[in-house]
């Protein structure tokens, strides 16, 4: 799958998805800071990547629709520990049978997720 990891997200996230094989690109590892939300799901947009974010903003689904998008992994985990966000994307990824995230926001909290489309 291809994923585009907000500026907010710790770079061991991005790490760690390469390492299962996706392809990931950083906003910053890009230097691409204070750019705007809807530049940002434009960028996604326009590359077929699934925006990954701890930003609640993309949580919106009537400023973002997720039908709009190239998918959207809202992570709700507070305190935002490493192990747990792992864990929780590990979770997903397992239990989650679609090919990808086109049109979908996924809210991925520690006990696990849900999905609108």
């Amino acid at each position: 799958m291809r994923f585009l990891v907000d500026e907010n997200i710790f770079p061991k996230i991005a790490t760690y998805l390469r390492s299962l094989g996706h392809d990931v690109k950083s906003l910053q590892e890009e230097g691409l800071f204070r750019i705007p939300d809807d530049k940002i799901v434009q960028i996604a947009k326009d590359e077929g990547r699934t925006i990954i974010t701890f930003d609640k903003h993309f949580g919106n689904v009537l400023k973002y629709p997720p039908s709009n998008t190239a998918g959207i992994i809202h992570i709700r985990i507070h305190p935002p520990l490493m192990d747990d966000i792992l864990s929780a994307i590990d979770n997903l990824f397992k239990k989650y049978g679609f090919p990808s995230f086109s049109g979908k926001l996924v809210v991925l909290s520690k006990s696990g997720y849900r999905i609108r489309q």
